[in-house]
């Protein structure tokens, strides 16, 4: 890769990364010239990570080669979670019997260590390991075709959750971990397993949605 193309393909990561985890907030101004400004970058690999972040949806374009963060509605997250609910459910029940304890236990590692509730960044922090928990499942179901779709969807779920624990003071039931679903992938019951992750779906649901449904003037949600 030339030396252009590895800076688009970092300013890329780094934009994303700033978009999923909230830095740059839904609706918010992302302009060439600001870009280029804050990155010290010539204006082709700028415009090329922008056409970029344009195609994948993380971003919107305006006159004058301005653009704006996608905007986030109450729609837009029924979406993702009923996407989620369709497919991810169907990756844990084929993933069912044909995952050590061993490879769990390292993905789970992460998502019951000790974490700061009252620290934002330590939310943030347990909600990716969280996402990299089930899409490390969703690795081993054996389709990766599905794998890479839930994959995808983890990046715009994890743009919600960020929005809505910045919201949020405080949540000691995230120390829990998964051992129930654990316990059934290495049991090898696929059933089990899928009925254990829409369940968890459901309630991820039901709680963002009551949180940024409450906030929405803050977060400039709307609901189509």
């Amino acid at each position: 890769m030339d030396e252009s193309g590895t800076l688009q393909e970092r300013l890329f990561d780094d934009l994303k990364r700033k978009i999923i985890t909230c830095e740059l907030r839904p609706g918010a101004d992302v302009s060439e010239a600001m870009v280029a400004e804050t990155y010290g970058l010539s204006k082709a690999p700028v415009r090329s990570a922008l056409a970029r972040l344009k195609e994948a949806g993380w971003l919107q374009s305006l006159p004058r080669r301005r653009h704006v963060v996608a905007p986030l509605t109450i729609k837009d997250v029924d979406e993702i979670y009923n996407a989620r609910a369709l497919i991810e459910p169907e990756t844990a029940r084929l993933a069912a019997g044909h995952v050590s304890k061993s490879y769990l236990q390292a993905l789970n590692g992460a998502c019951v260590r000790a974490y700061d509730l009252d620290d934002e960044e330590a939310k943030r922090e347990f909600l990716l390991a969280n996402s990299a928990f089930h899409v490390g499942i969703a690795k081993a179901c054996g389709n990766s075709r599905l794998a890479n779709m839930l994959g995808q969807l983890h990046e715009e779920s994890l743009r919600v959750l960020y929005l809505s624990v910045s919201a949020v003071q405080r949540s000691e039931a995230w120390r829990t971990g998964h051992n129930s679903i654990m316990e059934t992938l290495l049991n090898g019951d696929g059933e089990a397993a899928a009925r254990e992750t829409l369940e968890g779906i459901e309630r991820s649901r039901a709680s963002v949605l009551a949180v940024l449904q409450h906030n929405r003037d803050q977060f400039g949600i709307t609901a189509k």
